[in-house]
């Protein structure tokens, strides 16, 4: 079974994706937002008012639930096809290069969603995934932006290539060239790479620009979320 927490992620949930809760559950004591309470009625939602015990036993680990949760359907990756822009239009997709950290992929998620990116790829091994953290942290944005899940980022690189799009992968090295400098292209895929590591070179080389965020300090000290939500802003906004 698959469960979110948090206050933001339910009621978010709720309001705009009621369609994926199966249960959904709330501490004693605890009142819905009046909007969040007429949808529940009018989508004729499953709910429950359980004890803090209850709460605590849906999850493996302790969590911040703040007397909120539900059990949702499990979570379903778009298609790469189904991110590709068919016109000229400013088409922009993030790739995430083997992000470990819930916190950094929710945020990250939830930066997207703001900012209306058309697509986020990730890859099937060494990355987190949509976890009950993740929902909690984006706010329940996830379904906001389509999540494409792919075997190998070097093939989905290729695909995007063959459909126009320029790759700009982030990187320390001193030949990347900083974002300031740059004219976008209409089709951009952002690279950002793992908390520890980076983007991995095999990925580097198959950009088409290694990019990076001039800083008065190192730009690893940069959280990633923090530095992705710059390198967006920079894209969007020329």
């Amino acid at each position: 079974m698959n469960y979110v927490y948090g206050k933001n992620a339910v009621e978010n949930i709720i309001l705009k994706y009621s369609q994926q809760i199966k249960k959904i559950y709330i501490l004693k004591g605890t009142s819905f937002a009046p909007d969040v309470y007429k949808q529940i009625k009018s989508q004729n939602l499953v709910w429950e008012s359980v004890d803090k015990h209850v709460l605590s036993t849906l999850f493996k680990e302790k969590v911040a639930h703040q007397g909120y949760a539900a059990e949702i359907n499990e979570f379903k990756f778009s298609h790469i096809k189904d991110i590709i822009a068919n016109d000229n239009q400013k088409h922009i997709i993030l790739m995430l290069d083997r992000l470990q950290d819930p916190h950094n992929f929710g945020s990250i998620i939830r930066t997207a969603s703001l900012l209306g990116i058309d697509g986020i790829v990730i890859q099937e091994h060494d990355q987190v995934g949509v976890t009950p953290a993740v929902y909690k942290v984006s706010a329940g944005t996830v379904y906001d932006t389509p999540i494409v899940k792919v075997a190998n980022l070097s093939n989905a690189i290729r695909e995007l290539k063959d459909n126009g799009y320029w790759i700009y992968a982030t990187t320390l090295d001193e030949d990347a060239v900083d974002i300031q400098t740059l004219e976008f292209a209409k089709k951009t895929v952002l690279v950002v790479g793992n908390e520890g590591d980076g983007v991995m070179k095999k990925i580097q080389n198959n950009s088409d620009v290694k990019i990076k965020i001039s800083t008065t300090n190192a730009i690893d000290s940069l959280n990633v979320s923090v530095a992705t939500g710059i390198l967006l802003y920079y894209v969007i906004n020329q």
